[in-house]
């Protein structure tokens, strides 16, 4: 979750990270080639060791299938997925069952099963990092060429129903106490989380291709925070969707995505983060680009990850971030960025060393969701960005029409929306066409 860890070094170390594929309980198999594939597996599992004249439990059984069929479902995701995933994130530690939990099997039968898989030999396991990550499994060569026998195709992954998409998390990842809240249903969450199944709805029925190949089914969800488990159950700070694997798709390779066979185009909101603080305030922000920081113009990448950070502030920033230095031309200080900042934007300086951030996040994705729901009655698909869309090519005009009438709405403005430029490299990395090395440049289409 995207929280307090806006800062630049924060961003660059996860982005060095490898691909993981984030375990998925409700996936299992649906195809006839992956359900011979699952029934192969389990039977090159060896069973538990019991007590010598005993029968193994039926119900006992019956949980260890179910829980390898679905381990075998998302290990297929990581085996085929273009998105090339170094292997898959497992939790298993031990907890009190939640809304967020499939209740037909649990951590215990999860744990078994991974050790079953590995002594087969069809995973390595990778554990799990205090504070860090979870358990890692990747397929080995074995597994790989099991799914190539039995010819087996995303196509044949089957998502369950149930799984919850309105998500309520208490602490965060830097802080590394981030778990789960239970909360009881309300009209409010009943209200986003039909939202989410017509979102979800259209993106399963798309064709959405990387490289010109079939992806994974999708299941986005909407997450929130509150700062304690104690705290009052809430829907109105962070709320971004998550679960898509465009979202974290490098920028050099979008250019691959397509939608019914197009390509897409990016369209974002200009600096919304501003843009929604003055909305806050009450207050029209100044013309032009809002992170252009005077004497920090050809650094707006940085300048825009530290403006962004003093709206997840628990107290006063007084150093640069490791990384935002070397970032920065010399004789900058967080003291001296402040303080152009808010020469900058006076009307909303008493916002910085705050955490009024998770309420804009809010808000950013209520306008989000929005645009996708309203997208989605006129059957066009559109694969969110937090803040902003990826649309087929041929419904950019509509789509920039839908951001500027649903931004209104929510904010009583038209937001400005630009056009990132999708950058087109070729196998051999010599470019096509891009923006440039190291561009920010976009094309304001209002």
């Amino acid at each position: 979750m995207l929280e307090l860890n806006l800062l630049p070094q924060k961003l660059a170390a996860e982005k060095a990270l490898p691909y993981v594929l984030h375990y998925d309980a409700w996936l299992t198999a649906g195809g006839g080639q992956l359900i011979a594939l699952a029934e192969c597996v389990f039977e090159m599992l060896a069973p538990p060791i019991i007590t010598p004249g005993r029968k193994h439990r039926a119900d006992a059984e019956k949980r260890r299938k179910r829980c390898s069929v679905t381990v075998v479902a998302n290990l297929i995701v990581t085996t085929l997925s273009p998105v090339q995933y170094a292997g898959l994130a497992v939790p298993l530690r031990n907890g009190k069952l939640t809304r967020y939990d499939r209740r037909d099997f649990n951590a215990d039968a999860l744990r078994l099963v991974i050790g079953e898989f590995e002594n087969a030999g069809l995973v390595s396991v990778e554990g799990a990092v205090f504070k860090e990550r979870r358990t890692v499994v990747a397929p080995t060569s074995r597994f790989r060429q099991l799914v190539a026998a039995h010819g087996v195709s995303l196509a044949d992954i089957h998502h369950l129903e149930g799984r919850e998409t309105i998500e309520l998390w208490a602490g965060s990842r830097r802080s590394g106490h981030k778990a789960p809240v239970d909360y009881v249903d309300c009209r409010e969450a009943d209200t986003m989380r039909a939202q989410m199944a017509e979102i979800n709805g259209v993106l399963n029925n798309a064709d959405i291709r990387l490289d010109g190949q079939q992806t994974a089914p999708v299941h986005l969800v909407r997450k929130f925070r509150v700062d304690q488990p104690e705290d009052a159950r809430r829907f109105d700070r962070h709320g971004r969707l998550y679960g898509g694997f465009w979202e974290d798709l490098p920028k050099e390779q979008r250019h691959l995505l397509t939608i019914g066979g197009e390509p897409v185009v990016d369209l974002d909101f200009a600096s919304m983060f501003i843009q929604l603080a003055y909305y806050r305030q009450g207050f029209q922000p100044p013309s032009g680009d809002l992170y252009a920081i005077p004497g920090l113009e050809e650094h707006r990448k940085a300048v825009k990850s530290l403006m962004v950070s003093l709206f997840f502030r628990n107290a006063e920033a007084r150093r640069l971030p490791a990384g935002s230095k070397e970032a920065l031309p010399s004789g900058w200080s967080m003291e001296r960025f402040k303080a152009v900042a808010a020469a900058l934007h006076p009307a909303i300086a008493h916002l910085f060393d705050t955490t009024v951030g998770f309420e804009l996040m809010a808000l950013e994705s209520e306008i989000l969701v929005g645009i996708l729901v309203e997208l989605a009655s006129k059957g066009v698909v559109a694969l969110p960005m937090h803040d902003g869309i990826m649309v087929a090519a041929s419904h950019k005009e509509l789509a920039v029409e839908t951001m500027q009438n649903v931004s209104a709405r929510k904010v009583g403005r038209s937001l400005p929306v630009v056009e990132k430029p999708i950058q087109w490299l070729p196998r051999n990395n010599s470019p096509l066409w891009s923006s440039g090395a190291g561009s920010e440049r976009k094309t304001v289409l209002i």
